[in-house]
């Protein structure tokens, strides 16, 4: 089941979204602060995240920074302010989608699966989320402390799910030409899986024999 992370300081929106979203059959959580927001996010795993901008403590755009240092989860902007600055300034820093207050119930709920559905669709896969800005990888939650090659590495994967990349293309994408022996990837590739390890029992990326290496869906 969706579980949704909804921050925002007004109680009786908060009453109000709770009971839509658990008719749509989403399980929430509430933060009635930034710093409550950011516990919650550390400890939980979400499908999206309703974040209100003038929240107390650490606004909406504070509590978006921090989050997007670890994670790719879809966040929808609740909040009274129409100013086209204040959009451009949260879709700038990260935000998937924004909505104004007062706002329509059936199209927040659109906006909301649509955003769960693309992520879906982008591959955001075993709980592994990449942060292209600031070059740090999380599984479950977890960091992996990659290198720059070994991020690179696994961006050029995670940004092809279900394809299976050659060692070649690998190389293409990383090094921008051909570089050495193509066991530099296999190499790096033997370090990435053993910090997976670490966090995670399951196979993220898969050696297709002959061919090269895939995350699949």
């Amino acid at each position: 089941m969706p579980k949704i992370l909804i921050c925002e300081d007004e109680e009786n929106i908060v009453t109000f979204l709770k009971a839509e979203l658990e008719y749509e059959s989403f399980e929430t959580d509430v933060a009635l602060d930034g710093n409550k927001a950011l516990e919650l996010f550390a400890k939980n795993q979400y499908s999206l995240i309703l974040l209100d901008i003038m929240l107390p403590r650490k606004n909406g755009l504070e509590v978006l920074h921090e989050i997007r240092k670890t994670s790719v989860t879809p966040v929808i902007i609740v909040t009274a302010r129409k100013e086209v600055y204040d959009k451009v300034a949260f879709l700038n820093a990260g935000a998937d989608d924004y909505i104004t207050k007062p706002f329509d119930t059936l199209e927040l709920i659109a906006r909301i699966k649509r955003n769960i559905e693309r992520t879906a669709e982008a591959g955001q896969t075993a709980g592994l989320t990449l942060n292209k800005d600031s070059y740090q990888a999380h599984i479950d939650g977890a960091e992996l402390n990659l290198t720059k090659t070994e991020f690179e590495i696994l961006l050029c994967l995670y940004e092809s799910i279900d394809a299976v990349k050659t060692r070649d293309e690998i190389i293409k994408t990383v090094f921008g030409s051909y570089y050495g022996e193509s066991n530099i990837i296999d190499a790096n590739i033997k370090n990435i899986r053993a910090k997976l390890a670490k966090h995670t029992g399951r196979e993220v990326i898969t050696t297709i024999r002959g061919k090269g290496y895939v995350i699949r869906s």
